[in-house]
């Protein structure tokens, strides 16, 4: 099985195999984001390397400094799933997402400790 890569940066890599997602810091540890219905689409990592993002079947956000891997799910609740086909960060603890429509919305979760 190969692993497909989503997103890097300097000291994080996000990838999935098939619907499961991972983040890797570059020391080797290594969390589960969780799995998506399909594979996941894209994924983001701040520009602060604070946070990263994985989205397809709704979105997973996940801590990468102090509590690394704690995370928090969006739009994935039955009945109220999104389809995020598009990520892009537009503040510290802000991004905004594109749904299978080409709408973007915008999700601020004010810090890393809302995660």
């Amino acid at each position: 099985m190969s692993r497909r890569e989503l997103a890097r940066s300097a000291k994080y890599l996000v990838q999935h195999e098939y619907e499961q997602a991972s983040v890797t810091a570059a020391d080797g540890w290594r969390q589960e984001l969780g799995e998506f219905y399909g594979d996941p689409a894209v994924a983001l990592i701040d520009m602060n390397e604070q946070w990263c993002a994985v989205a397809g079947e709704g979105l997973v956000l996940c801590r990468l400094k102090g509590k690394f891997g704690l995370c928090q799910a969006y739009y994935r609740q039955p009945g109220a799933v999104h389809w995020i086909t598009d990520l892009r960060q537009t503040g510290p603890f802000a991004l905004e997402w594109q749904d299978e429509d080409g709408a973007w919305s915008t999700l601020a979760f004010g810090t890393c400790e809302k995660l």
